[in-house]
């Protein structure tokens, strides 16, 4: 049965609906596909260090990303992050994300993964899971090629929870009837924003910063078993829309 109220809930993405960072993930893919040399993993290791003490320069790593991915056209870019998604997030999504994904939608709440990802990650995500909307970082272009000229948005920290309420204020939903599941410290601004908590494989740092309060917790373990895979709706972005349907219609084309 719907709830009378409207409610919508949020899903991190990294850690809380996949096992792992998406970050991560791509840049092994990049080097694996001959984007990046393998002497850049070292960055990435320590941007995934600072990740885990709460102090990662995020625009720092946004414009360093860009600047690694504007030296290919963006189609090249959304042909690789698409192939990254089925071989190599796809096989590590969470069953029991997918889980509460379906019973939101079953309860009539909204769905929305929420995530400091690029916008095409998250709306890959957000199809393959049947979620209603994505908050995500939006990718910038300078013709053909995204650019590291970059000065945000971003959904990451206050940004995350700036555009929650963004959405929340768009389709008339109060923040404190809404849920957000996620694992990391970085997102206790969302997390104390919304009136429904749920952590999920949640970080040393965040237990300790909200000990005694009583939050929900879910231990995520097992992968989620796809039947299909979904391909993604429009995006953020206008000119990455324009981008990704030119691409879906290539990929028409070869079938």
């Amino acid at each position: 049965m719907a709830d009378d109220k409207k409610v919508t809930a949020f899903f991190d993405l990294d850690h809380t609906l996949l096992d792992g960072a998406n970050g991560n993930i791509y840049a092994r893919v990049m080097v694996r596909d001959g984007f990046m040399k393998p002497r850049s993993l070292f960055w990435v290791l320590w941007y995934s260090l600072l990740y885990k003490l709460n102090r990662l320069p995020r625009m720092e790593v946004y414009r360093k990303i860009l600047g690694f991915m504007g030296e290919y056209t963006a189609l090249e870019m959304i042909e690789m992050m698409d192939r990254g998604f089925e071989e190599d997030i796809l096989p590590r999504m969470y069953a029991g994300g997918v889980d509460q994904v379906l019973m939101h939608g079953m309860m009539g709440h909204r769905t929305v993964v929420a995530t400091a990802a690029g916008e095409y990650i998250a709306e890959r995500v957000r199809a393959q899971l049947g979620a209603d909307d994505v908050i995500a970082t939006p990718i910038p272009l300078d013709g053909d090629r995204m650019t590291a000229d970059f000065e945000g948005p971003t959904a990451f920290m206050e940004g995350k929870l700036e555009m929650a309420r963004e959405h929340c204020d768009r389709l008339g939903v109060d923040l404190a009837d809404c849920y957000f599941y996620s694992d990391s410290a970085s997102d206790l601004q969302l997390l104390e924003a919304v009136g429904h908590q749920v952590l999920v494989n949640p970080q040393l740092k965040l237990r300790r910063a909200v000990r005694g309060r009583g939050w929900p917790l879910l231990r995520f373990r097992d992968y989620a078993k796809f039947e299909h895979v979904a391909r993604p709706g429009p995006l953020m972005t206008p000119g990455m829309d324009v981008l990704t349907r030119e691409y879906e219609a290539s990929l028409r084309q070869v079938l």
